[in-house]
């Protein structure tokens, strides 16, 4: 919980950093850019046009500080990288990405991710992964759902651990007819897990997974993607479902199966004001590691305290302009946990709520930062962000 409170601290110490997020071509307000179908250069004047073998690069860099009793100071830096060929039309063509972030402490903890996105094939193709290396302090609650636990008794629960992790994970999808796209997706993980609270549940070995190891899976995805803008999408929608599918013969150390789906729907309900829905679910089935059990993904509810084999969570969201680089939104989110559908009570639904606000790094892609306030009865949490929740 100390750590969301730094982060806080953290975001005004981002939201005071204007001068550091650039970009060559982002200089037109956020109400003319969608008319405009040439880069223009810091005089805002339209650009010329470069030979088609180059690339336009966007650039958003962030630098990282924040201090707290687990991790000591710790300081880092994030950049967004969008590319585009000349010719493309911001409106109607997705750009390839990569997102780098780096962070240390004064502790020896890391934290490294990289997150390359690239398409293929006049944008039929796509190809994401997901690739990091973490050494965090980690905290694990126990497993179930009771709705009436107190906040002191979320406290008393914790027990706290080292987990030291890589992982990549790669998304391979391709277009077959329309917006609608299949693929495949692989998991692989290696973990350890250390500096366990003597006479919990972890060091005991009452759980799967106590020490780690290696995870490793693979499984289709299905997508339909209609949203009008990759980073913040005011229309269309994007349903996606997949799965993974651990086994020995591939070799991981856990065998079970896992199942979800993340379903976004985007409406603009006047100029710059957005409707945004989201519904996320996963099941799994088999040896699950304890801390791969999914948790419901609500602001305002600290991440693990509810974990189980199932997850539900619905969210929604409204987003308007403030001013210049400035937007904000506000939240109301609910899901749960239970061990299967027959055991599961409505009564149980755990639910939260708030506001945030945005700067955008990047006027020309559309990426902001965001610092939204959470809140729920188990407590208050800011959140510190790139792009938007969903």
């Amino acid at each position: 919980m100390i750590l969301r409170t730094a982060i806080a601290f953290f975001l005004i110490f981002m939201g005071c950093t204007t001068g550091n997020a650039w970009s060559a071509e982002d200089v037109l307000p956020p109400d003319l850019q969608a008319e405009s179908r040439e880069p223009a250069s810091d005089g805002g004047v339209p650009a010329a046009k470069n030979d088609k073998s180059s690339r336009t690069i966007d650039i958003a860099p962030i630098p990282i500080f924040f201090y707290t009793p687990e991790s000591s100071l710790a300081a880092g830096g994030s950049v967004i990288l969008t590319f585009r060929d000349p010719e493309d039309d911001p409106s109607s063509r997705r750009p390839d990405s990569l997102q780098i972030i780096g962070v240390y402490t004064l502790k020896h903890q890391t934290f490294v991710s990289l997150m390359p996105s690239f398409y293929y094939n006049d944008q039929k193709g796509k190809i994401r992964v997901n690739a990091n290396y973490a050494k965090w302090p980690t905290s694990f609650f126990g497993i179930g759902n009771d709705a009436d636990i107190s906040p002191e008794e979320i406290d008393r629960r914790e027990e706290t651990y080292m987990r030291e992790s890589w992982t990549i994970q790669p998304w391979l999808t391709h277009k077959i007819f329309s917006d609608f796209a299949v693929g495949v997706t692989f998991d692989l993980k290696q973990s350890s897990i250390s500096e366990t609270e003597s006479g919990g549940l972890i060091d005991q070995g009452l759980v799967e997974g106590d020490t780690g190891g290696l995870r490793s899976g693979m499984g289709p995805v299905l997508s339909w993607d209609t949203r009008n803008h990759i980073f913040y999408p005011t229309r269309g929608s994007w349903l996606k479902f997949w799965s993974w599918h651990y086994r020995n013969e591939f070799g991981s150390q856990f065998d079970y199966d896992l199942y979800a789906f993340d379903l976004r729907w985007y409406k603009t309900i006047a100029d710059r004001h957005t409707l945004a829905f989201q519904a996320l679910g996963v099941s799994t089935d088999g040896a699950v590691p304890f801390d791969e059990l999914p948790t419901p993904q609500i602001r305002g509810l600290y991440e693990n305290v509810f974990v189980e084999r199932n997850m539900v969570t619905v969210k929604s969201e409204y987003r308007f302009p403030i001013k210049n680089r400035w937007s904000g939104a506000l939240f109301l989110e609910a899901g749960d946990v239970f061990h299967n559908a027959k055991d599961y009570d409505i009564k149980e639904m755990k639910y939260g709520g708030g506001g945030g606000i945005r700067w955008a790094i990047s006027q020309k892609e559309k990426i902001n930062l965001r610092l939204d306030i959470g809140v729920s009865p188990y407590g208050v949490f800011p959140y510190v962000m790139f792009q938007e929740a969903f």
